[in-house]
């Protein structure tokens, strides 16, 4: 078999999952140009950092290198993939903050760059065309990284309340509860300059995500 960019997923997938295929590299080579873009686009979003986001990617494919043997084809492979992404960006996260803890890592981060790669319409991508949508920039740069991995995996992956649950791998109640707190958090931070401009923000990423998600956090 040629690989190709017609070839299917799960083609690149087996052709992975035998280090002695003579298809492995072009095979992953393959995989990493049809998903790369997107790693870095949860990566950047979760990290808030360009720099960081491509240490994330690095790692992400590191470990899908080491794991994709294990694959089982019982869930679909973007979602096992994400799941890598997001532990990989929270846990190099972790490590930044512990190793630059004292010199305030925290506010370096509130003034990195925020152009994103994807264009989905999403709070996050839609927030920079608007007063309110730097602001909620901001907020969103404060958010916890499972809170942050919430609203990255459901605005711009687009993911199903149930494919977040299965990609995080916690209950569906979790989920909803994590995207309502992920609304509320930045409501708090933003009360005030959205009555300044005549709209909830939980207004402005519902209107910028587009459907509505008042029936998740009910």
């Amino acid at each position: 078999m040629t690989i190709d960019p017609q070839t299917p997923d799960r083609e690149l997938i087996e052709a992975c999952q035998d280090v002695q295929d003579d298809r492995f590299e072009a095979a992953f080579e393959e995989l990493y140009r049809r998903y790369r873009d997107r790693v870095y686009s949860i990566a950047y979003r979760i990290t808030g950092s360009t720099t960081d986001a491509m240490d994330v990617v690095q790692e992400s494919f590191r470990v899908l290198f080491l794991k994709i043997s294990t694959f089982r084809f019982d869930a679909r492979f973007s979602t096992w993939l994400f799941r890598i992404v997001v532990n990989c960006s929270i846990d190099h996260r972790r490590r930044e903050r512990q190793r630059s803890g004292r010199i305030g890592q925290s506010l370096q981060h509130l003034h990195e760059g925020s152009e994103p790669v994807d264009d989905g319409k999403d709070p996050l991508s839609s927030a920079e065309t608007s007063e309110l949508g730097e602001q909620v920039q901001v907020a969103i740069s404060r958010l916890s990284p499972k809170l942050r991995a919430i609203l990255v995996l459901r605005y711009l992956e687009g993911l199903s309340y149930d494919e977040i649950a299965e990609t995080l791998e916690v209950q569906l109640g979790t989920v909803k509860s994590r995207l309502a707190r992920a609304h509320l958090a930045i409501e708090q931070v933003l009360s005030s300059k959205a009555k300044s401009l005549g709209m909830s923000v939980r207004d402005h990423i519902e209107r910028s995500g587009g459907e509505d998600e008042r029936e998740g956090v009910a």
